[in-house]
């Protein structure tokens, strides 16, 4: 005799089927949340495992730097900058894992210089400070640091002095490259009007590229000073007294030196 005892069963393991047609949209969405979480709990845990193994793999790269190294450079940041004689380090490295924004793996005095381009503006305003604070602890008295960021004041003359040449040309090539092309974020946002304009300029450096926090000479010399730092000057992308310092950023075009700070700073 047929029996449908074994699709009953079935039947019951399907969340659109048990309560009738009027619950069938609530129960789905229920199930398909739980198998949303389960999917991020997963993801979450394979990130952890790759932290950690980071984390272990790394302490024998930087041992080795820091053992033959005569005046130790520590870059935060680095991506794909790699700067001979320097430990560059960043979050997606395999070997030189460092999260900016955690207590650095290194023990007090250890750097004579320190350097980070276009990456502070990545992490928060606190974590910012924190991680300044990381940098004069692990500096010798008398290094050097030198920032690079996207400068805030510059944005700003887009708006007051948008027919002057560099600000015309900037806005060419920001909309040229990134905002027309609909870069990351920006595929949100590409404008009906394709003349530059520097409203979109503004809204792409706050809503693109994963930025958090945008400084001007001000903002980053009171946080330089409220860790300690002093001496704080500006500098020109690329350019520096300290042959140490000298050609490090590789934003270097026209406009990207127009739109970056540089700013050194000694411990």
């Amino acid at each position: 005799m047929y029996s449908n005892e074994g699709d009953s069963q079935n039947t019951k393991n399907r969340p659109y089927d048990e309560h009738g047609p009027e619950l069938r949209p609530t129960v789905m969405f229920t199930f398909l949340k739980d198998r949303l979480r389960r999917s991020e709990d997963l993801l979450a845990l394979v990130r952890s495992l790759r932290r950690t193994a980071r984390i272990r793999n790394r302490q024998s790269h930087f041992d080795a730097y820091l053992n033959s190294a005569i005046q130790p450079k520590l870059q935060l940041g680095s991506g794909n900058n790699t700067l001979p004689g320097w430990l560059n380090t960043d979050s997606f490295s395999d070997t030189h894992y460092l999260d900016m924004t955690e207590p650095f793996p290194f023990g007090d005095a250890t750097f004579k210089y320190v350097f980070s381009e276009h990456a502070i503006e990545h992490i928060h305003y606190r974590q910012a400070i924190d991680m300044l604070s990381e940098c004069y602890r692990t500096m010798q008295p008398g290094a050097t640091i030198r920032l690079a960021t996207p400068d805030l004041s510059s944005y700003r003359r887009l708006f007051e002095e948008p027919d002057e040449p560099i600000c015309r040309e900037t806005m060419d090539e920001l909309y040229r490259d990134w905002i027309l092309p609909g870069f990351y974020a920006a595929k949100d946002y590409i404008p009906i009007n394709k003349v530059p304009s520097p409203t979109f300029v503004l809204n792409d450096l706050f809503r693109n590229y994963e930025h958090k926090f945008i400084y001007d000479e001000i903002s980053i010399t009171e946080a330089l000073n409220h860790c300690g730092f002093a001496n704080i000057r500006r500098r020109d992308v690329g350019e520096s007294p300290d042959q140490h310092l000298r050609g490090l950023e590789s934003h270097r075009g026209r406009a990207d030196a127009f739109l970056t700070i540089v700013v050194e700073a000694d411990r």
